[in-house]
């Protein structure tokens, strides 16, 4: 069988696949969307839903906003909840003021259905169930792919293969470990997630650092909670009953007048805390990104944002090497994404140490507090803060 020829081959239909595949699309470029997973599977994903303004205004841009901004729900402030002497207090920092911008709320589930739905109404190639086997190539003209799906065998030459299949995903590993250069570092700890049938405490999130644990009350809509619980790491959902996941999120989330409200369990998970980054996210004509280059704990909600930014990156370099025969436009890439990369690490990294008990050491547990209390006095703290939460800018797409 003929191979298929591409431009570009994306391997991964998640926020960071699906944006590249639209941006080069715009300047067009040629490009195909490989998913080892189903349509339905991806589609069922829970994930993330915090939208930094910049990415929010870039997925405007391409042209995949409109239901978001229908949909969303828009933050301009946080609150951040601490013990302070017998007591549990709540302080608000407010991102317009500290920084002119805020966050939207809108699940990255949703986001990947419009991505999804736009780029089929196109009758662009997107292909779900298509495993990637191999990797032919890398530091010749073309990159060949081995796939398989239910059809059978097949192969893709391309000139280009975008990685961006997540932290397990094949492109990853089919690169030795030493040559990514990796850097990380695990947690003691991990969330449980619940998805509620039920109203959210506040209009805002709630992040919580209790005796107990940290807590986050975020949400989906207006009818729908996302709460979240610290449990120690190797913990499973076995380990955790419903009725227990209740009492912990009353204790460490609850104050007089702003209860955790209860509803049917949609979706629980646990995830472990971890930071990873590869430092080298260039491999001749593959090019790795989002979580299959890093991955952030969830504590900073930085994510699905730092994919978006890699993509911005890619996207401006690939169209200037696949158009103007500018390869050498791609040798800036990592370099270029790395400062971000860190940026987003730093701030993921001490938000999780802020908020979480990591340790019985009380002389930490006191320091933690006065930085809660910092910031709640809305100074340079606070200010970094606000902006570090709403988003850093994000370069051109094109």
């Amino acid at each position: 069988m003929n191979p298929i020829h591409t431009d570009v081959a994306i391997v991964g239909a998640g926020p960071a696949g699906l944006v590249l595949a639209r941006m080069l699309q715009l300047q067009g470029i040629d490009a195909i969307v490989l998913e080892r997973r189903s349509r339905d599977y991806v589609l069922g994903r829970v994930r993330a839903g915090i939208i930094e303004q910049p990415v929010a205004e870039l997925l405007v841009e391409l042209g995949v906003g409109e239901r978001m901004l229908a949909d969303r729900l828009v933050h301009d402030g946080v609150q951040l909840q601490h013990r302070s002497g017998d007591a549990m207090v709540r302080h608000r920092v407010d991102f317009l003021a500290l920084a002119g911008k805020t966050v939207t709320v809108y699940g990255q589930r949703e986001l990947v259905r419009d991505l999804i739905e736009l780029r089929e109404a196109d009758g662009l190639p997107l292909r779900f169930g298509c495993e990637v086997t191999g990797l032919e190539g890398l530091d010749d003209d073309r990159v060949v792919l081995r796939c398989r799906d239910q059809a059978g065998e097949s192969t893709i030459s391309a000139r280009y293969v975008a990685g961006v299949d997540g932290a397990r995903g094949i492109t990853a590993q089919l690169l030795d470990a030493g040559a990514r250069q990796t850097l990380q570092r695990r947690y003691p700890a991990a969330w449980l997630g619940v998805l509620v049938e039920a109203a959210p405490p506040s209009h805002e999130l709630i992040y919580s650092r209790h005796p107990e644990g940290f807590a986050l009350a975020s949400m989906r809509t207006p009818q729908v909670s996302r709460l979240y619980l610290q449990v120690p790491a190797g913990d499973t959902l076995a380990d955790w009953s419903p009725d227990r996941i209740w009492q912990h999120l009353h204790r460490r989330l609850d104050l007089p007048g702003s209860p955790v409200n209860e509803g049917r369990f949609l979706e629980s998970s646990i995830t472990p805390l971890r930071s990873v980054v590869h430092r080298r996210m260039r491999f001749g004509r593959l090019l790795l990104g989002g979580d299959a280059a890093h991955v952030v704990p969830p504590s900073g909600a930085k994510g699905l944002n730092l994919a978006v930014a890699d993509m911005a990156q890619l996207s401006r370099r690939l169209g200037r090497a696949v158009l103007h025969g500018e390869a050498s436009a791609l040798d800036g890439y990592q370099d270029a994404c790395l400062r971000r990369v860190w940026q987003a690490t730093h701030f993921s990294w001490w938000m999780t140490d802020l908020l979480h008990r990591l340790d019985e050491e009380e002389f930490g547990d006191e320091l933690r507090s006065e930085q809660i209390r910092t910031l709640a006095d809305g100074g340079t703290l606070a200010r970094w803060f606000a902006d570090s939460y709403t988003g850093l800018g994000v370069s051109s797409w094109s």
